[in-house]
């Protein structure tokens, strides 16, 4: 599915707070990339443009800890945009699985994005594959967290009138995305921000 960037919410962490700076305008089909929209520090998610789709994470999650989730930073990642693409593929905002891999900023995005699709009578369809990576491990941090880096590619993913009526969405394509993830008390990790940058940034 394509990343939505109408729903994505491109944010920038100054002074150690994380700013909104403004809405993309890029629809992603891919129900995970719909939310994909996110920020440059811990908490920020994607967007308030639809999107909708589904996604192709290459590698499912591995089991989580004692709660259930994720039991490394990029099974917290690649879980909440396989999460995304099927709230955004219904739509439905208060998906529980959203929850289970996204907390703070990145939660907000998501749930903002898959809302903007449902409320415009959307819904998203397609594949997007990811790429993430690993870029840093700063387990002496209070959380612990990794920095997350991936090109995701939309270019097979879409939204659609859910009631069949003519919808022109724009192309999608290859896009970097920047990811943080933090380990909860429990062991587990979440997504806590992420940036989803414009199509040919990778």
């Amino acid at each position: 599915m394509k990343l939505n960037t109408r729903i994505c919410r491109i944010h920038t962490v100054e002074g150690g707070r994380v700013r909104r700076r403004g809405l993309l305008v890029a629809s992603l089909a891919m129900v995970m990339l719909l939310a994909a929209c996110g920020s440059n520090g811990p908490g920020s998610a994607p967007g308030t443009e639809p999107t909708t789709g589904t996604t192709s994470t290459q590698t499912p999650p591995s089991p989580g800890g004692d709660a259930g989730g994720a039991a490394t930073g990029l099974d917290a990642y690649r879980g909440m945009w396989q999460a995304y693409q099927e709230a955004i593929a219904i739509p439905d905002p208060d998906y529980p699985e959203l929850a289970r891999y996204a907390q703070g900023d990145a939660l907000r995005v998501l749930i903002s994005g898959v809302t903007s699709v449902r409320d415009q009578g959307l819904v998203g369809v397609g594949e997007a594959v990811l790429n993430p990576r690993v870029v840093a491990e700063l387990f002496a941090l209070t959380p612990p967290q990794v920095k997350i880096d991936d090109c995701i590619d939309t270019s097979h993913t879409h939204l659609v009138k859910r009631d069949g009526s003519p919808y022109e969405d724009r192309p999608g394509g290859r896009r970097s995305v920047e990811a943080t993830a933090v380990q909860l008390d429990d062991g587990t990790w979440k997504v806590a921000e992420f940036v989803l940058h414009e199509v040919g940034t990778c």
